[in-house]
């Protein structure tokens, strides 16, 4: 992918302009960066009036962008706090009639509950994913890695938790977020060579679901 190819997005947005009110594109820890797109409402004729900005993510083989509304912001910060913790975290602006992502706060409850949510279908998912192919070690290097892009928010929520300002790369955040929960996250970068680093890194799944429920709020 090109180094900032969000750039242009603009351009097949520019009949909906009106009724944007933001575009901002965030990198993940996984490196790559995704777009958001915010509407007042919906476009009418949703797929249709969004063809233009489809066909430029094709062609330019970008990941599809986020598309939401001012309503699904204001009513689903309890649901998806990790989500909007993650964009909110490192973004630049490509267009901003309104920053709907500058002042929102989250509930450490729903914070906390996503987190042990998020941590458990991780943990059966990974284990169900190593069981079909136990002797494959390339597929399980591949099950691993997708388990950790996925617990990416996570790492971000124990800052949320803990009032502290999130860190804006992977490398910047493990020691402290290690720090803040008390166990080892080597393993969110460890090298995979064998079953015995996935029982070492289911462990760590066990550990840090036992210390998120019982995190005191």
């Amino acid at each position: 992918m090109k180094k900032h190819a969000y750039e242009n997005i603009m351009n097949p947005l520019s009949a909906l302009e009106s009724q944007l009110l933001q575009v901002p594109v965030r990198k993940g820890y996984d490196g790559i960066e995704h777009a958001v797109l915010i509407f007042e409402e919906d476009p009418q004729n949703f797929f249709e009036a969004l063809a233009p900005v489809v066909r430029f993510i094709q062609k330019n083989r970008l990941g599809e962008p986020l598309i939401i509304n001012r309503l699904f912001i204001e009513t689903s910060l309890d649901s998806y706090p990790l989500e909007f913790i993650d964009i909110c975290s490192s973004y630049r602006n490509l267009f901003a009639k309104k920053d709907m992502l500058a002042d929102l706060r989250f509930a450490k409850m729903d914070v906390r509950l996503q987190m042990e949510r998020e941590l458990k279908g991780n943990w059966l998912l990974t284990r169900q994913a190593v069981l079909e192919h136990p002797k494959r070690i390339r597929r399980i290097k591949e099950v691993i890695n997708m388990s950790r892009f996925a617990l990416y928010p996570v790492v971000k929520g124990f800052f949320a938790l803990t009032d502290k300002t999130v860190p804006k790369d992977l490398e910047s955040a493990i020691a402290p977020a290690a720090q803040i929960c008390g166990i080892d996250l080597e393993f969110l970068r460890a090298r995979v060579k064998d079953l015995q680093d996935v029982y070492a890194y289911l462990r760590m799944l066990e550990n840090l679901m036992i210390r998120v429920q019982s995190w005191e709020l």
